[in-house]
This record gives structure tokens, C-alpha cells and sequence, in this order.
């Protein structure tokens, strides 16, 4: 029995040794630095109506990213948007855009997407992730896009589409689709500084 005790104390000290070095490499992971968007960076969407392309843009939006190729998983972008800001050539319509046929804003002044997943799909080449909340409905959406990073800036290109009908834009008679479809395309060309 007492030749055990030597053997028992190096298992009990082991642990402790294996416990404390995952804590000591935590600090050097890579952080995903943050980056601020650049003015001049536009947010665009792209419908038809009755065959006629529209074309628009959301003036007032802004993003919080936290980003980089080498640190995927942890990297994350939180994007808010006023749909207020909407505008698409039209005064008329773009009004319209703000009514509880379309947008709501009076009950739902904010579309956000979020995404805390990424992957690489080619050089320069990702998609993200995340979940966009618009009029009160939350669905996935993925996002392509192309990123050029030189020195402290970043170039983002990124096209992606989505079904108006799913987040209930369009209510009453604009519900059908034969005169605007349901499908819309939205478009983000950004330049961000890195923090």
C-alpha cells in the first residue's frame, strides 16, 4: 500500500498540467480584427414591375464586422438597416415602400442580418451564413460574396436573392406575383477600414 502513494500523486499532478495549457493558447488564436465601412458603400436591391426593372438602395444602414480569412470561426457581422431609407427613383413609390402593404416601417422600422458563419469557396471567394429579420420573419439566407483585403482595407462584392412573399412583403393584392415577383435581388458593394 505504500508503494502506491508514489504512483498515485503523478496521476493526480497530470491533469492539472493538461488542464492549464488549452488556457494558455487561447490568447494566441487569431482575432478577427474589426473594421469599419467606408462612406461612399451602398446597400441596392432589384425587383421588376409589370416586366419594367427597378432598381433601389438603402441609404441608411450600418454594419459591425469583425472578419478575417485566417479566423473564419470567429469571425461575425451584425447589419442593421432602416427601411425607411429606402429609395428607388420614384418618390411615390418609395413612400409606398414605407406602408403596411410593404415594408411597415411604422411597426418594423429595421430589417438586421446576422451571421456568425462563414466558408471559403475559392480564392477571394466566401459565403456567409446568417439570418435576416424583416417584418416580423426570420429566415436563413446565404450570402455570397468576393473580399480583397490590402494592407488596412477591405473590398467586399456580394450578391444574393431572396423571396419577398416568405417575409410578407407585399400584402393585399401585391401578394401575387405576376406583377412583381417574388423574387428580389440585393446587392452590397462596400470598402472598410480596419480598426
Amino acid at each position: 500500500m505504500v508503494a502506491e502513494a508514489p504512483i498515485e500523486a503523478p496521476q493526480a499532478a497530470a491533469p492539472a498540467v493538461v488542464e492549464t495549457a488549452p488556457a494558455a493558447e487561447t490568447p494566441t488564436e487569431a482575432a478577427a480584427p474589426a473594421w469599419k465601412v467606408d462612406a461612399g458603400s451602398t446597400l441596392g436591391f432589384a425587383t421588376a414591375w409589370g416586366g419594367v426593372a427597378i432598381e433601389g438602395r438603402f441609404d441608411r444602414w450600418n454594419a459591425d464586422i469583425l472578419f478575417s480569412p485566417d479566423a473564419l470561426d470567429r469571425s461575425k457581422v451584425s447589419v442593421g438597416i432602416d427601411l425607411a431609407s429606402a429609395v428607388s427613383g420614384d418618390a411615390q413609390r418609395d413612400e409606398s415602400l414605407q406602408g403596411a402593404d410593404w415594408f411597415d416601417t411604422a411597426e418594423h422600422p429595421k430589417a438586421t442580418f446576422t451571421a456568425t458563419r462563414f466558408e471559403k469557396t475559392g480564392e477571394n471567394r466566401y459565403v456567409a451564413h446568417g439570418t435576416l429579420a424583416l417584418r416580423g420573419a426570420s429566415h436563413p439566407l446565404r450570402l455570397p460574396f468576393t473580399l480583397k483585403i490590402e494592407g488596412d482595407k477591405a473590398r467586399v462584392s456580394g450578391v444574393t436573392t431572396l423571396d419577398r412573399t416568405a417575409f410578407g412583403v407585399g400584402q393585399g393584392e401585391w401578394k401575387n406575383t405576376d406583377q412583381i415577383p417574388a423574387e428580389v435581388k440585393v446587392s452590397v458593394n462596400l470598402t472598410a477600414t480596419r480598426r
